[in-house]
């Protein structure tokens, strides 16, 4: 509008459905899901993206958690015990001393897979990716990730603002934590700068995505 000028709209007022994962196949059967978060309906979306896929004939499974900033223990937890064999596959210890473990059932996908991660792959999709690499089911393509290993309580106060209180630690499966030292990929590779802002945007043509290749590659031998 010119300056100065004023116009009316009517706008409706509804909440916002946020997809957290979403899929496709690529070349030689290899079903590509992008995990955006692990925020409430991650893990039901990605199961039944893969199980989708490998309707579809998928013979292997790369899972994309670059740039993913985490979510909820119970969505990550949900996922892994329907990836990953029977074992442990998630803990937690706070600082009062006490241990939470999260334990997988003999159910899970028997297909290669790989995850890519960089370095702002965060908590829980650090965890994700370190889980696959440590049941040595799937490999681990990019940069080392952030390095997130506590969790967070949420307080309001008065005044309306709000805090958040660091009260425990996570563990991988094989009880390492991952506070400043992350995840180091099996195939590290990075990015040029213009091809992570395109990543960033979700405009990165796979091809023309040398991470994405180079787990195509392990994922194609």
């Amino acid at each position: 509008l010119p300056s100065g000028e004023e116009a009316t709209f009517t706008v409706e007022r509804r909440a916002i459905a946020v997809i957290p994962a979403s899929g496709k196949m690529l070349e030689d059967h290899i079903g590509y899901i992008t995990i955006d978060n692990f925020d409430a309906g991650c893990a039901a979306a990605v199961r039944s993206i893969a199980e989708e896929l490998q309707d579809q004939g998928a013979d292997a499974l790369l899972f994309d958690v670059r740039n993913n900033p985490g979510g909820l223990k119970t969505e990550l937890t949900e996922l892994l015990d329907y990836l990953l064999p029977e074992g442990i596959i998630f803990h937690t210890v706070n600082y009062a001393g006490t241990e939470e473990v999260v334990r997988s059932d003999g159910d899970c996908v028997d297909l290669p897979m790989a995850v890519l991660v960089n370095a702002s792959s965060y908590s829980a999709a650090e965890y994700f990716a370190c889980a696959l690499q440590e049941y040595g089911v799937g490999t681990v393509v990019g940069q080392k990730t952030y390095g997130k290993g506590y969790y967070q309580v949420g307080l309001n106060l008065s005044d309306g603002s709000a805090v958040n209180l660091s009260i425990g630690k996570y563990y991988t499966p094989n009880g390492l934590s991952l506070i400043d030292v992350g995840v180091t990929p099996d195939v590290e590779l990075e990015l040029e700068e213009e091809q992570e802002r395109l990543l960033a945007s979700h405009r990165l043509d796979p091809e023309e995505d040398p991470q994405l290749q180079a787990a195509l590659d392990v994922l194609m031998k």
